[in-house]
């Protein structure tokens, strides 16, 4: 591992003055008294402008990165890095206790973890999940709206595991969560790399900054597993001073409905999910499988009874010789690579039906058009969580990116777009519905509504008012 700050010694004087029972919390709009109140300058709010109202409503104490001339404030270096060694102090150093595997990359976090969570917990080790889709440890599971959560959630969440018997997490890192600092001071057991494509650049500002943030946690690993086939993972190799494991998909593989094969370590890697878009994902828990001391063959046997990933290629009906999926893609890459694979395994017609977030990155918009006209028969064109940017406005940003001859059509609402396009499905076409997976909800003027698309297909599917011949609509 490479050396690093050592922020035990650089908030010395704070650690040793603050007592380790007082919480410390940075959101000023909950209960305060006696906690320890620490400054983070966000993008939008800078906690510096709320300490003394905290200080006047009873907080013990004060964690700043400038003189505010106030009582019981204790100045250091980087406030970020500070709140993230109080809260583990607060909740009894909980990493150190156990095995954590960090996962960055664009696309295929929250498959690797959810692949290499099962080929854990089938070796008999108690594992616990922290990811895009929810956090989940033996029986129990809660949402979660980040990828990687504050440290303020995240130290609370890993003494609970902890608590309860689990020895091993396998967590999703964000770029931004390493940029915040949100993981500082943890020691991954091993680091994972995926791939970087375009993403986030509304927060970075470029490819090499977005890449310099991913890069971050292999200064905090003990060993690194890379996508080598990846030009950024390649980068890596020279950069991640620590024992790797190199991966890349293989030449030689078959896919099929349902399941993909590939050659692995002297044998067959028999992966249940559709797509070669996947096999990356699999060989990056497998390996990491081996790095944590499982053997090949316990992988191999373990892998096939991997149950599917919430809202990745998930299957929502099929009958009557139609198909639909559902697949969190929502950039550029991660839409062409489903689509593509999903070309290659089915020989009818191909559908999909995407948006893109508002308040995010406005240049992935056209891209995402681009690389569905390039694979799909039709493209529907419709909203994904727009916040507090004008729907229309997005769908234009969209449609700039569409060839001259692209099948298309826009239906501004996601459900009624959804109803329209399974009613136009004809014998031997398949509908990917993209960009929101696993996602219940749909986030218009920053007001959050239910928006389920298994539900909502159901429904529709049992409503009777889709005209197929002899639809008995059951799955």
């Amino acid at each position: 591992m490479q050396n690093r700050p050592d922020w035990e010694v650089q908030c010395e004087g704070l650690l040793q003055a603050l007592p380790p029972e007082m919480e410390p919390i940075c959101d000023s709009r909950g209960e305060v008294k006696d906690k320890i109140f620490v400054c983070i300058k966000g993008g939008h709010h800078d906690g510096h402008t709320d300490a003394a109202g905290v200080l006047r409503r009873g907080a013990a104490a004060i964690v700043t990165q400038k003189k505010l001339g106030l009582p019981r404030e204790y100045i250091v270096p980087n406030t970020r890095a500070a709140l993230a060694r109080l809260c583990a102090r607060y909740w009894g150093e909980p990493a150190k206790e156990l095995r954590i595997i960090g996962i960055t990359g664009t696309n295929g976090k929250t498959t690797t973890a959810h692949l290499l969570c099962h080929l854990l917990q089938s070796a008999g080790i108690k594992t616990g999940r922290i990811g895009t889709d929810g956090i989940v440890w033996g029986e129990k599971t809660q949402p979660n709206p980040y990828t990687t959560p504050p440290p303020t959630e995240l130290h609370r969440i890993l003494h609970q595991m902890v608590e309860d018997g689990i020895t091993t997490v396998v967590m999703e890192v964000s770029s931004q969560a390493l940029e915040q600092q949100r993981v500082e001071g943890i020691t991954f057991a091993a680091a994972v790399f995926t791939n970087l494509s375009p993403e986030h650049l509304d927060y970075h500002g470029d490819m090499e900054r977005y890449f310099a943030s991913k890069a971050k946690i292999f200064s905090q690993c003990r060993c690194a597993v890379i996508n080598t086939a990846d030009p950024y993972g390649r980068r890596l190799l020279d950069r991640a001073n620590v024992p790797i494991s190199g991966y890349h998909l293989p030449w030689q593989y078959r896919c099929e409905p349902g399941r993909s094969i590939l050659p692995w370590r002297g044998g067959q890697l028999i992966v249940p999910l559709t797509g070669e878009v996947f096999l990356p994902d699999a060989l990056a828990a497998a390996e990491t499988a081996l790095v944590l001391g499982l053997t090949s063959r316990q992988v191999m046997a373990a892998m096939p009874q991997c149950p599917p990933a919430p809202g990745r290629a998930e299957l929502l009906w099929q009958g009557m010789g139609r198909t639909i999926l559902r697949d969190y893609a929502h950039t550029p890459d991660a839409l062409e690579r489903i689509l593509r694979s999903l070309r290659r395994v089915h020989k009818g017609r191909l559908l999909v039906l995407f948006g893109c977030g508002g308040d995010r990155d406005r240049q992935k918009r056209p891209l995402m058009a681009k690389a569905a006209a390039r694979w799909a028969d039709g493209i529907i064109i419709t909203d994904d969580n727009p916040r507090n940017e004008a729907p229309e406005a997005i769908r234009r940003e969209i449609v700039v990116g569409l060839p001259k001859n692209t099948r298309w059509r826009e239906v501004p609402d996601r459900r009624q777009a959804i109803e329209q396009t399974i009613a136009m499905m004809r014998q031997g076409d398949l509908l990917l519905l993209a960009g929101k997976g696993h996602e219940d909800y749909q986030i218009i003027q920053n007001k959050t509504t239910p928006f389920d698309e298994r539900e909502i297909v159901t429904e529709i599917l049992k409503s009777g008012r889709i005209p197929w011949k002899n639809c008995h609509c059951e799955k």
